[in-house]
């Protein structure tokens, strides 16, 4: 099996059988003895056909006369696979594109199907496809996003900050590595990529690196650094937990901030670190232990009940919710094909998990509420609701990173202080 039908094998368990498209990636490439030219192809192929669906369901449309839906499901694939190549892999020759396609719709359909992937591609090669000229499907076609998110964030931002935010998520994702500064310094950190040949740089407190294979990587394995987006770090930074404190974070897995707040506390104190999933909990229980923490306690806990037992006892409190996912969608580009989830629900358990974060703290005691969300309803809607209802909290501190312009993922965060009991 080629690389390129092994995208199409892959998006076939994505797009009709529920896959994840990070863990179907993982299986597809699990055992297979591929050059990492070829394994950045395919992931290339997989991800970007993901991410430019409704473009390129779009292009067909207006260049086929049967209807998308009586496609059949591989040659739809294949048709996507195809185009995406030939729109936006300027690395591919056209002709390698269709040939590719047109073989792969002989073995996953018949002669007939081969001759209208041959015909389509062919004719796309040579013809320049218009977007539509109203705003909202501009966006929703050129960018790929559903028309209700292109209304939502147009009302809420406006037309020109919505297309820069889609610009932004289009870009290549930098890969953030967060030193263990119970190991080694980021100065130190980016001396010891170099001398395996990896590029890298240091961007504040960690370095910025290209991609490699970070599994097999033995800086890693041995617990000189984690993984982390620079917006997902500012939770910890703005909380600022101390050696020696009681710390409680809600909805701990896979355990980044957890760690990175252990480390910020020189591996002093007590963190109480809760997940919903157990396996979820033993991802933080592997990730303290690689990264030589002893002070995380990790355990499986439902964000949204209250724990009597832990009232008053906190010093800090991290709430980082469950939520949209807006925010990160140049990472996970399956965000854009999920219909909207229900705002009412979500934001109810959001200001629960709230609610119960606030009660574990102590007197003059801080939380950082936060979600890796742009949508409004989610953020300040939430934080702006609690402090308007409860008399003893402030906000001392509130942003929201957008990708267009902090150059992060998109991720909200909120530093609540707890002036006095109710």
């Amino acid at each position: 099996m080629n690389t390129r039908e092994l995208a199409v094998k892959t998006l076939y368990e994505i797009t009709y059988n529920g896959a994840f498209s990070n863990i179907a990636v993982k299986n597809a490439l699990a055992g297979k003895n591929m050059s990492k030219q070829d394994k950045d192809f395919f992931s290339r192929i997989v991800y970007g056909t993901l991410d430019k669906e409704l473009t390129l369901d779009y292009m067909i449309n207006r260049l086929s006369k049967v209807k998308l839906k009586k496609i059949s499901k591989y040659i739809l694939i294949i048709l996507r696979t195809g185009l995406y190549q030939i729109k936006f892999m300027d690395s591919v020759p056209d002709r390698a594109a269709v040939n590719e396609s047109v073989r792969l719709a002989r073995r996953y359909g018949h002669s007939a199907s081969a001759g209208y992937v041959n015909g389509l591609l062919r004719n796309a090669s040579v013809t320049e496809i218009p977007y539509p000229e109203e705003k909202t499907e501009y966006l929703s076609v050129k960018y790929s996003f559903t028309k209700d998110m292109c209304e939502k964030w147009i009302n809420d931002f406006g037309f020109e900050f919505t297309e820069r935010l889609m610009q932004a998520f289009e870009k290549p994702q930098s890969l953030v590595l967060r030193p263990n500064t119970l190991r080694i310094s980021a100065e130190r950190l980016c001396e010891k990529l170099k001398e395996r040949g990896v590029s890298a740089e240091i961007r504040d407190c960690a370095v910025i690196a290209d991609g490699f294979d970070i599994a097999g990587d033995t800086l890693y394995n041995e617990g000189y650094y984690t993984v982390q987006d620079m917006a997902a770090m500012q939770s910890a930074l703005i909380l600022k937990p101390e050696p020696g404190e009681t710390v409680i974070d809600m909805c701990a897995a896979p355990g980044g901030k957890t760690t990175q707040m252990a480390e910020m506390m020189n591996n002093k104190g007590k963190i109480l670190a809760f997940d919903i999933y157990a396996h979820k909990v033993e991802l933080i229980k592997k990730n303290a232990e690689r990264l030589g923490i002893t002070i995380i306690s990790a355990q499986v806990g439902d964000a949204s009940r209250l724990v009597k037992e832990l009232c008053g006892k906190a010093d800090k409190v991290l709430c980082d919710v469950p939520c949209s996912g807006t925010g990160i969608i140049g990472r996970k580009p399956d965000i854009k094909r999920k219909r909207r989830t229900d705002v009412e629900n979500i934001t109810t358990l959001q200001k629960q998990i709230l609610e119960n974060a606030a009660k574990y703290l102590k007197q003059g005691g801080a939380l950082l509420y936060s979600t890796c969300s742009i949508e409004k309803e989610e953020n300040n809607g939430v934080t702006d609701r609690f402090i308007a209802e409860r008399s003893g909290f402030e906000k001392i501190y509130e942003k929201t990173f957008y990708p267009h312009i902090d150059g992060t993922d998109g991720f909200y965060v909120c530093m609540i202080r707890k002036v006095r009991n109710d």
